[in-house]
């Protein structure tokens, strides 16, 4: 039987949904050990209720060490917090940015869910919306008709704020405004205007989660690097550095998740920048917390193995393993993925399905080496 007729007739899939390339949020059921980072992560997660401040956090790990289930277990400890809005983005894939900064302000507003808001603070959001000052005249109307207008035109607003289009005269007038979104400073209004909605829908912060941040710098010339960089730094400050803003708006915490090599490369940026002047130095001194993921110990594979046999592919949990197994084989998973989470989900993977197929009792070293050797995983 093939692996997609195997899935088809077991579980009544045609793909494989669980490939292990990427983590989803249900990982999160598979959390082991990273104790002393979660202790770290919470430490601001309980300040957000009522922050004073706003804050960056540093997520550092080599490929597959589980920086974005890092981030899903950050949503996870902050979901039921009220006083926070927490919301999720990656950059990972995204093509050339036309407007370096202004991709990843569009991706913050991609990243709200607008409907979600409206079904849980409808009989707050009007004055909400109304405590915006007309300073930010232009914003109060956008956002008004993005809540409150007739579905075609909502939508228009929606797109407006993502960065969807760039609208024309006629759609302009349709919003209200005369002016696009076409810098930092007119964004960073927009984005001032949705906090202090937040903060008098009883929101203190909004929860940035952001994967694969390294991939701001590839995606642009070395040259306009430093606007990425700069721009991070002015988040942190922001929006304190906005008068009419100050304690009417909600602050913003970023959890950002990055490879070893692209901090790295950040600090090989900060020296570059010592003679010269840059952001990189004064964006790394904002960092409150820095935080390694690193390979797992001998005994949290062993964790994070029984609790992975213990799912379907469906994502389903069962009481027992669906495969028992003996220590020589977490002994064969420690030696092939020397800790690493996201080879330890893959191997996992492909000795269960295979092992299900074939009737396997029992999951040993001698079995798994026939299994992924078959699988040309060894």
């Amino acid at each position: 039987m093939t692996t997609n007729n195997f899935m088809q007739k077991q579980y009544g899939l045609t793909d494989n949904p669980f490939t292990g390339n990427t983590a989803d949020r249900s990982w999160v059921d598979t959390w082991v050990d990273r104790e002393e980072q979660v202790t770290k992560w919470n430490s601001v997660i309980t300040k957000l209720q009522n922050p004073r401040k706003n804050y960056i956090v540093f997520i550092i790990g080599d490929y597959g060490e589980g920086k974005t289930q890092s981030l899903f277990k950050v949503l996870d400890d902050s979901k039921d917090i009220s006083e926070v809005y927490s919301a999720y983005f990656t950059f990972k894939g995204e093509q050339k940015p036309r407007t370096p900064g202004l991709e990843f302000m569009f991706r913050i507003f991609k990243s709200i869910d607008f409907n979600a808001l409206h079904g849980k603070y409808k009989e707050k959001l009007g004055a909400a919306i109304d405590a915006i000052p007309e300073e930010l005249g232009e914003v109060k109307n956008v956002l008004e008709i993005c809540f409150f207008a007739e579905s075609e035109l909502r939508d228009l607003s929606r797109y407006f704020l993502r960065g969807e289009i760039r609208p024309n005269n006629n759609q302009l007038k349709k919003l209200q405004i005369i002016r696009k979104i076409d810098d930092i400073d007119i964004a960073k209004e927009y984005l001032t205007g949705m906090l202090i909605v937040f903060k008098n829908l009883g929101v203190n912060t909004l929860l940035l989660a952001v994967d694969e941040v390294e991939y701001l710098f590839s995606l642009v010339p070395k040259s306009q690097q430093s606007i990425y960089v700069a721009l991070l730094r002015g988040l942190y400050d922001f929006p304190s550095d906005v008068k009419f803003a100050g304690d009417n708006a909600a602050k913003i915490a970023m959890f950002l998740a990055v490879s070893t090599d692209g901090y790295r490369r950040l600090k090989e940026n900060e020296k570059q920048e010592t003679s010269t002047g840059g952001p990189t130095t004064p964006l790394l001194d904002r960092i409150d917390i820095s935080t390694n993921l690193g390979a797992l110990t001998r005994q949290a594979t062993r964790d994070l193995v029984a609790k992975r046999l213990h799912f379907d592919r469906v994502g389903k949990k069962h009481f027992d393993p669906l495969i028992p197994f003996d220590e020589s084989f977490i002994d064969l998973i420690w030696d092939l993925t020397k800790g690493n989470p996201r080879d330890i989900i893959d191997k996992c993977n492909y000795v269960l399905d295979a092992g299900i197929e074939k009737g396997i009792t029992l999951l040993d070293k001698n079995t798994a080496i026939q299994l992924l050797t078959e699988r040309r995983e060894i």
